[in-house]
């Protein structure tokens, strides 16, 4: 089987209720419920792209939108049909909406999205629960993480709707008895696929709708913060998302290849952790003259904000090209988050076109590329920018150090045009460098930092289920489906 990192094209959070709303009627925003006209002639188009863009083997699509009934009282759910041809429903209720899928012809699902809201405001009601429909549900979006109240990563991107309560995570279906695996997916503009805000992964036989749908049904399924990280778990030889009969000791096996620094894997069950894995001290170096891969995260941003004046444009441009000599550059995995950020990654240099801004809602502070480059430590790396003076460093430079440049002369050139204020005219020279577009170059670190594979053994049988939750040393997160033991 492979495994497919996974975002929904056209599906899901397509924004029927974020695009419509009543702020020109009522002077505020008001999310619509139920459809309006025009929404029938939306689902064609959506349906036409979803058709055209369909490529089995490399890129696959599922037609689908967020359902418009009433979600307050039972949560929302992403509907994705199987192909083209499945309604646009207009079901107020759940249990009507559920009734509709089932009664079609082409299979459907209804994926319950960021659950853990309080019951009543748009949590998910997990009294209501069709297995078959909802194999799987989100346990991280662009809201934050549901998989448990009190679990490490929050849900606190939207307090409008926050904040998290107990009833509806992940968690809480399973204390309830049902059998759902997990997914992470964005929210409207999120789309598609947008860094730290939910990627699905999953293993299925081949890249086509069928295999897909198979993995989905069958659980195979995990989910990642932003990070393609590859996870793989298995309980007494049964994948995630299966279930195992026995009531001998059974052993969990984890693989993992992390984008960057494994930290710790954890083996959860019945809402504790009972089993954890920690990598720090199971790595070292390799020596500075062998040839080795390392990644290397390369992050582009900061600069210039509107609290310290009114700045002609804050946005940041950062066009260039990445070359790596004396070495291979093996592959290149974006950390990109807004509208319009481009790479193009050939042989051993990758060119790019991305745009940062502080305190925007468009843009992020910085965008940034994990970097899969296989060298020693005379290896370099350099970065040419279009507006910037060239950025050369060495991965031996990298081995546990960072590496950033601040363009500050051309910050104070910025200055001198738009404030007119000569540099001697600056009485504190920490505005140059607060307001300086940056470079930074992480520390590289080797492939034996970022995989691992896990073993926990000798676990008691009398566990409903275990699931795997890892993290990398800098907060990103992953989580695999369950394992039931009957």
């Amino acid at each position: 089987m492979l495994c497919y990192p996974f975002t929904w094209f056209a599906a899901g959070d397509i924004g029927f209720e974020y695009r419509v709303t009543d702020r020109d009627r009522w002077g505020m925003r008001e999310e619509t419920v139920q459809n309006r006209p025009q929404f029938l002639e939306w689902w064609d188009r959506i349906q036409r792209a979803v058709a055209d863009h369909n490529d089995p083997g490399e890129f696959v699509t599922f037609p689908g939108y967020e359902w418009n009934g009433n979600r307050r009282a039972w949560g929302d759910h992403n509907v994705i049909h199987f192909a083209e041809g499945g309604p646009l429903d207009d079901a107020w209720k759940l249990p009507r909406l559920f009734d509709h899928l089932n009664d079609l012809e082409m299979p459907a699902l209804a994926i319950p999205h960021h659950t853990a809201y309080k019951a009543g405001e748009r949590a998910k009601d997990w009294e209501l629960h069709d297995p078959a429909l909802s194999p799987v549900t989100e346990v991280y979006s662009t809201h934050g993480s549901s998989e448990g109240v009190g679990t490490p990563v929050p849900m606190d991107a939207n307090p409008s709707m926050g904040p998290r309560a107990s009833g509806g995570s992940f968690q809480d279906a399973l204390e309830q008895g049902h059998r759902v695996g997990v997914i992470a997916s964005n929210d409207g503009g999120g789309l598609p696929g947008s860094w730290g805000d939910g990627v699905a992964g999953l293993w299925a036989t081949d890249l086509t709708r069928e295999a897909v749908w198979d993995a989905l049904t069958a659980r195979r399924t995990y989910g990642t913060t932003g990070d393609r990280i590859t996870l793989w778990y298995e309980l007494a030889g049964e994948p995630m998302g299966g279930v195992v009969e026995t009531d001998e000791p059974v052993t969990a096996t984890v693989e993992v290849d992390c984008a960057r620094p494994l930290d710790r894997v954890e083996l959860v069950a019945e809402g504790r952790v009972r089993e954890t894995y920690t990598h720090a001290s199971r790595w070292e170096y390799p020596a500075e003259d062998e040839r080795a891969t390392y990644s290397v995260l390369v992050e582009m941003g900061w600069g210039p904000t509107p609290e310290y004046g009114d700045w002609h444009g804050a946005e940041n441009e950062f066009d260039g090209d990445l070359t790596v000599t004396d070495g291979d550059l093996a592959a290149v995995q974006p950390r990109f988050n807004g509208w319009g950020q481009r790479y193009d990654h050939d042989g051993d240099s990758c060119s790019f076109s991305v745009t940062t801004e502080r305190d925007s809602p468009v843009y992020e502070v910085t965008q940034g590329f994990v970097c899969t480059v296989s060298g020693t430590a005379a290896t370099t790396l350099s970065l040419a920018l279009d507006r910037h003076e060239d950025v050369t460093v060495a991965l031996g430079d990298l081995l546990g150090d960072t590496h950033v440049v601040a363009f500050t002369e051309d910050c104070y050139d910025r200055i001198a045009a738009e404030f007119g204020r000569a540099r001697e005219d600056i009485d504190n020279p920490d505005v140059a460098y607060h307001n300086a577009r940056k470079v930074k170059f992480h520390p590289a670190a080797p492939a034996s930092a970022c995989r691992a594979t896990v073993e926990f053994a000798d676990l008691p049988a009398d566990r409903d289920h275990y699931y795997v939750r890892l993290a990398q040393r800098d907060g990103q997160y992953a989580w695999a489906s369950p394992v039931w033991i009957e």
